[in-house]
């Protein structure tokens, strides 16, 4: 007959540790997965708040198509819309943004009034900005989207005369 021995202390809680890591390795997401899931859940439960508005409404073109892809590049991250017609006069939003942790796409419905998107759901940039109100506007003789959360920032730097104005704004793809 064999004979065998029982663990120690040491041994059994040696083996629970190596457990635990490999347990942890297996269950914790990956870095991508908690970013898309961290997106999600702060579109799911953004509270929709008045949305700023932009002092000179000139900005605002109610002339210009939205149909087609926009984007805007900043240092570590992207955001990107495309939009689609539908037969009931609204759009069918494909909204990604991403960056070195990951990403995240989200659907979303839109209709536009004079110039102004409303989406059906919140959107939120990689840089955490969370909105669902967008303004079609242009500059000079170029057409941008303005997210309802960039106005002031955005206002802030037309005033000031740089380019700076262009990291709040999404850009037609070139």
């Amino acid at each position: 007959m064999i004979r065998v021995r029982r663990p120690t202390i040491v041994e059994s809680l040696t083996i629970l540790a190596v457990i635990a890591i490999l347990a942890g390795l297996i269950f914790i997401p990956d870095s991508a997965t908690a970013t898309r899931r961290d997106i999600e859940r702060r579109a799911r439960d953004w509270k929709p708040s008045v949305a700023p508005t932009l002092a000179d409404r000139s900005f605002i073109h109610t002339e210009i198509s939205v149909i087609g892809h926009w984007h805007t590049q900043r240092r570590l991250s992207h955001t990107e819309f495309t939009f689609d017609p539908r037969t009931d006069g609204r759009y069918d939003v494909r909204f990604r943004t991403g960056g070195c942790g990951g990403g995240c796409e989200l659907s979303r419905t839109a209709t536009l009034t004079d110039g102004v998107i409303s989406l059906d759901g919140a959107v939120v940039e990689y840089s955490r900005k969370t909105y669902d109100t967008i303004y079609v506007i242009r500059v000079d003789t170029d057409e941008y989207l303005l997210p309802a959360e960039n106005v002031v920032d955005f206002e802030r730097e037309l005033a000031a005369g740089a380019s700076d104005w262009k990291w709040y704004v999404h850009s037609r793809n070139r």
